[in-house]
């Protein structure tokens, strides 16, 4: 169980004082991966100060995608009616609180190239009975989204004309949370639909909250590391750190690019992102549990070690140096004639006689047992693979009454 916290509060953000100790936590799902310059370019208001984001990663995408759900939950809340739809007039200013909950809206997404999405909806919002919502919605470049408010009738519609369908109801009491299966297309690169092409179109919505920042460009800090380097500061007392598991490799962050950009629906994204996660939480659960398990060796045991080492190198050299050695045919009493005849190609040598014979067997003590271990005539790739195997199992053995000293002391 405290493994299980401490791995969950790795991938929050933290906020640190000046002695680094941490004094809150904060949800760090839509904070900046890749800012831009960090170290010379930052934004500052009231005593505030923020880095500038890439827009792109997918802690600015996700950004994106609740304020849009939020401007959604604003409009189709529960404390208001449905808006009418357009040329029907009523005497009732506003519904009762019974009619607002009986009011329902339907998710229809259609399964389309990214080519079709615009003519297929402006197609659909031209037919007035099935009571659409004004604009539409991709969702990656295989599908998008429209509103409706009847459950049936564009469905129906969508079959007749030979394309595949699903609705899922809106679950309005929900807030916010209830749009995230409308606004999951936002999360996919640009890359996926192409230029010139929105992820949504709608009109109508609130106006997304605007905030007003003073540009400073010189306020960085040489040796920032966008892996590990606070995303804000507040007061000049108190710095946001992004979450633990976020220490990734160059290489990692290449390829985690690579993929995020090679998903072209939703649902990719999130198996993207879901092997990323999978990934973090078991090197944090090995940095939690692995340092705990190893000993810690000290100074006279690390030198003894490598004095070990090196004795076994120079015995290993001196063995090398002693089996590859032989003498010539000249010093062991004259060259030998092959006495060759009839002209008959010399006879080949046995392939057993490049064998080492009468080998002691190899018993391991930590190592797992292979086959060779108990043969007695090896060839030269099963000796030296032999030799290794000793000396790896002489270091393990090593290791082992080193601990058990330790351990009785």
């Amino acid at each position: 169980m405290a493994a299980e916290q401490a791995t969950g509060a790795a991938f929050a953000a933290t906020w640190r004082n000046s002695e680094g100790d941490v004094v809150g936590h904060a949800f760090g799902g839509t904070m900046c991966w890749f800012p831009r310059k960090p170290w010379t370019l930052r934004i500052v208001r009231e005593g505030y100060s923020h880095i500038i984001r890439c827009g792109e990663c997918p802690g600015c995408l996700e950004f994106e995608r609740r304020r849009l759900a939020g401007r959604l939950a604003e409009k189709y809340s529960q404390s208001s009616p449905l808006p009418a739809k357009p040329g029907i007039t009523t005497d009732v200013a506003r519904p009762s609180a019974n009619a607002c909950a009986t009011a329902r809206l339907y998710l229809i997404r259609v399964y389309a190239a990214v080519e079709e999405h615009a003519a297929l909806s402006h197609k659909l919002h031209r037919r007035r009975r099935l009571e659409l919502e004004p604009g539409y919605w991709r969702l990656g470049a295989t599908s998008f989204a429209v509103l409706s408010r009847s459950k049936s009738s564009a469905p129906f519609t969508l079959r007749r004309m030979g394309l595949r369908c699903r609705v899922e109801p809106i679950l309005l009491r929900r807030g916010r949370r209830a749009w995230r299966g409308l606004t999951m297309g936002i999360l996919v690169a640009r890359q996926a639909y192409g230029e010139n092409l929105n992820r949504w179109y709608c009109r109508g919505l609130p106006k997304a909250e605007r905030e007003t920042w003073e540009v400073d460009r010189h306020a960085g800090a040489k040796g920032y590391k966008r892996a590990s380097s606070p995303r804000a500061w507040k007061g000049g007392r108190l710095v946001l750190d992004p979450p633990e598991v976020w220490a990734l490799g160059r290489g990692d962050r290449r390829s985690l690019r690579r993929d995020l950009s090679a998903a072209t629906s939703p649902e990719g994204v999130a198996r993207v992102m879901e092997i990323v996660a999978t990934a973090l939480q078991k090197r944090e659960l090995s940095s939690l549990i692995g340092p705990a398990a190893r000993p810690v060796l000290t100074s006279n045991q690390v030198k003894e070690w490598y004095a070990e080492m090196a004795r076994r190198k120079a015995a290993r050299t001196e063995s090398e140096r002693t089996d590859s050695y032989s003498l010539p045919s000249s010093e062991k009493g004259g060259y030998a004639s092959s006495g060759h005849s009839s002209g008959a190609p010399p006879p080949r040598v046995g392939a057993d006689e490049h064998l080492y014979r009468e080998m002691a067997p190899f018993n391991p003590l930590h190592l797992s047992r292979l086959p060779e271990d108990s043969l007695t005539e090896l060839n030269r790739k099963q000796w030296l693979k032999r030799r290794e195997r000793r000396a790896l199992d002489a270091h393990l053995e090593g290791l082992r009454k080193r601990i058990a000293e330790k351990e009785g002391k």
